[in-house]
């Protein structure tokens, strides 16, 4: 290694772990005035997690020095003014492209796609503009302030974490941002409350420290002529040391907020937060805020809605707190298992009288168990349509899913009744998967994890292990269970790129003619095949399931996560077509319960309250779903559907035969569901098409709300 080399990764060196050891004392500051220095469990992973979020943040600021950094020459008469000029402007430009990618991908990393394109390419200019030049007096000056600038800022982001947590127990975060509304009333309160004047007079004393530290280094670099071999393979091992220390992790996925909040106590998790990361990922109002007077207007409807009195809570906003009396149908404690069937539109499936008939297992399900044959999830979107299965809020939030933000992760589920049930999550993958690991882990903490790397079976393809090992390994793992226990089996095989397993030697795959394929809403034989396989999947698992003594005493619980409009046949009603939104959902349980077919309608949001009921535990919910036993809430039943892909959004309700559209700009349109071509009736039937068009409006405003305020009303369990 060359003294070039030496030099420019030793003042890099010095500069980050400098700066990582202040972040490490910033943290156990905050450890100490927070908590104390007693030791308890949690507390060295807390501590490990935060170590490795701050090495990201130390990384993501030597990125554009390690790139463009160009020492030695320093005032050099070689280079015209010219070419300093162009030098110095390229170099500021770049860092500031590098500033918004930073902000830009923070918050999603496909629109900082583009902006990293734009870093890169003006990164190369930059340092092809600046070799005659080195660490001239305007390039130097630019470094010195853009040190001073990020290290500013991450002062003065720790300085307002440490008050925010001090006032509101909570780490900086975005929607802080609000106190600026009022700005006037904010100022004062902090002026009154913190020593304002020594804090500005320390950090300013501090900064002018670094000014001086980075500005006497700098000043010392040199650039002798190495081996272009050396200069390039010192580039490739600080690239890659630098992208290491960003991933955060051995693993396809990089390290992610959500895993801090797996720990057992909420202090855990924040303690393992960095600040400044965590209020550049929740700077925007990721759920897209809410309505407080259009909730408050909207509260006798719903509350009628449930048939419930309105009421408020402690902090005097509204609620819809309600006890749900129990209609158990079983005895005794049963075992339960719920099965997510990915992607599976009820349109292509065999019990709604689909023609190639590629889910006979399914059928026998249906008919054999308790079928609701007119059930409806929020949206085309499995992260959204598990949170609204765990938490009863249909997951409208507008930017990024609701699993993806941190300030919402704090959730009740009626799952927590299940107090003396050890419970279980199966996915193929990584639950890494749009920060699901979060919302399972922080709001479960006795959850029992098997993702990829804890099954034997093979991992066949992105989503990990095929659909048939998983249930079989998750049959396996139940089986072995001494207490009741509670399963959520998460499907994936149903999706593109459609593998089909080689050692499944018992599927054979058939090829059906490209009209029938049509016919049926299949676009390709290699779709109809993988619908075939995972119901070939259920036909093994069953089997082997029912080998074991915990099948008789077991509810299984089928339902697709979502439908998908691709190969339907129904043009109906655009971007809110059924086939996105009707999904089968069956109730099996031989022995347990009688088969019967309903026609209520339904919605995932409606699950947990059902299967809690029928167990006969009585439970206490402020979301939005209902026991579909309750034959007191068939009347006015409807299902809410919600579609992003429009901005603003486009919303629908079915409720008996109508399905209401409602369009962005309000203006609504009344179907009558069982017309093959159904004409619009709101102009001959104004007053229902307005009754369910405030209704819409009242689930989506209400939605937006529970985001925010469904925290839990039971203790958490801790971690077997």
């Amino acid at each position: 290694m060359t003294q070039s080399s030496r030099s420019k990764t030793a003042f890099l060196a010095l500069a980050g772990f400098g700066l990582l050891a202040l972040l490490t004392l910033g943290r156990l500051v905050f450890l100490a005035h927070f908590h104390g220095l007693a030791w308890e469990s949690g507390l060295g992973r807390a501590l490990y997690l935060g170590f490795k979020f701050d090495l990201r943040w130390v990384a993501i600021l030597v990125v554009p020095p390690w790139l463009m950094l160009n020492t030695g020459i320093a005032n050099s008469s070689s280079a015209s003014p010219l070419r300093r000029w162009v030098a110095a402007f390229t170099l500021l430009t770049s860092l500031l492209i590098y500033m918004g990618l930073v902000a830009v991908a923070m918050v999603d990393d496909r629109a900082g796609r583009g902006w990293l394109v734009a870093f890169l390419l003006s990164a190369w200019l930059a340092r092809w503009a600046g070799k005659p030049v080195g660490l001239a007096l305007a390039q130097a000056r630019i470094w010195l302030i853009y040190g001073c600038l990020v290290i500013g800022f991450t002062l003065l982001c720790y300085a307002f974490d440490f008050g925010a947590f001090a006032y509101i127990q909570t780490r900086l975060n975005g929607t802080l941002l609000m106190f600026l509304d009022n700005l006037g009333t904010s100022a004062r309160m902090v002026w009154e409350s913190y020593p304002v004047i020594p804090g500005i007079l320390g950090m300013t004393a501090f900064m002018v420290l670094i000014a001086w530290l980075l500005g006497k280094s700098a000043a010392n670099l040199t650039a002798p002529h190495p081996a272009k071999s050396r200069r390039w393979a010192m580039a490739w091992i600080g690239a890659m040391l630098l992208i290491a220390a960003m991933w955060g992790k051995w693993s396809l996925y990089p390290l992610r907020w959500g895993e801090a909040f797996e720990a057992p106590k909420p202090f855990h998790a924040y303690l393992a937060l960095n600040p400044v990361l965590f209020f550049l990922e929740t700077r925007t109002e990721m759920d897209g805020g809410y309505d407080l007077e259009a909730v408050r207007a909207s509260q006798s409807l719903m509350s009628a809605h449930f048939h419930i009195p309105p009421a408020s809570d402690k902090d005097g906003l509204p609620t819809l707190l309600r006890n749900i009396t129990p209609r158990p149908r079983v005895h005794g404690r049963p075992n339960v298992v719920f099965i997510q069937c990915e992607s599976l539109a009820a349109f292509k499936t065999s019990p709604f009288g689909n023609p190639l008939n590629a889910t006979p297992t399914l059928a026998r399900l249906a008919q054999e168990g308790i079928f609701f044959d007119r059930f409806y999830v929020v949206m085309e979107n499995t992260s959204r349509s598990m949170f609204a299965t765990l938490f009863g809020t249909p997951d409208v939030s507008s930017v990024q899913n609701a699993t993806r933000n941190p300030l919402l992760v704090d959730q009740h589920t009626l799952l927590s009744y299940l107090t003396e049930y050890r419970k279980h999550y199966f996915l193929g993958g990584s639950a890494n998967w749009a920060q699901i690991r979060a919302a399972l882990h922080h709001n479960l903490p006795d959850l029992v994890l098997h993702e990829e790397g804890s099954f034997k079976s093979p991992k066949v393809d992105v989503w990990g292990i095929c659909d048939q090992d998983l249930l079989l390994e998750a049959n396996e793992d139940l089986a072995r269970e001494q207490q009741p226990f509670f399963a959520y089996v998460q499907t994936s095989g149903n999706h593109p790129p459609y593998t089909i397993p080689s050692h499944i030697r018992a599927f054979q795959r058939v090829e059906p003619s490209a009209a029938a394929l049509k016919t049926a809403g299949f676009v390709s034989a290699d779709e109809f095949n993988a619908l075939r396989l995972m119901d070939h999947a259920l036909d093994e698992f069953f089997k082997a399931a029912s080998r074991e003594p915990y099948f008789k005493d077991t509810i299984f619980v089928l339902w697709g996560d979502h439908g998908i409009p691709r190969g339907s046949n129904d043009s109906r009603f655009g971007d809110l077509t059924l086939a996105i939104h009707n999904v089968p959902f069956i109730i099996y349980a031989p022995g347990l319960l009688k088969p019967e077919q309903r026609h209520t309608i339904a919605s995932q949001v409606d699950i947990l309250p059902t299967l809690l009921s029928l167990l006969g535990r009585e439970t206490e919910t402020q979301t939005l779903g209902r026991d579909l036993f309750d034959p007191s809430l068939d009347l006015g039943s409807c299902a809410f559907t919600f579609t992003t892909f429009r901005r603003p959004p486009r919303m629908g309700l079915l409720q008996d035969e109508l399905y209401l559209n409602l369009e962005p700009d309000g203006r609504p349109a009344l179907y009558a569901v069982d017309q093959p071509d159904p004409k619009d009736q709101a102009a001959t039937a104004p007053g229902r098409t307005a009754e369910m068009a405030k209704l819409a409006k009242a689930y989506d405003t209400w939605s937006r709300f529970l985001l925010s305020h469904n925290k839990p009303l039971m203790p958490k369990v801790a971690k077997p």
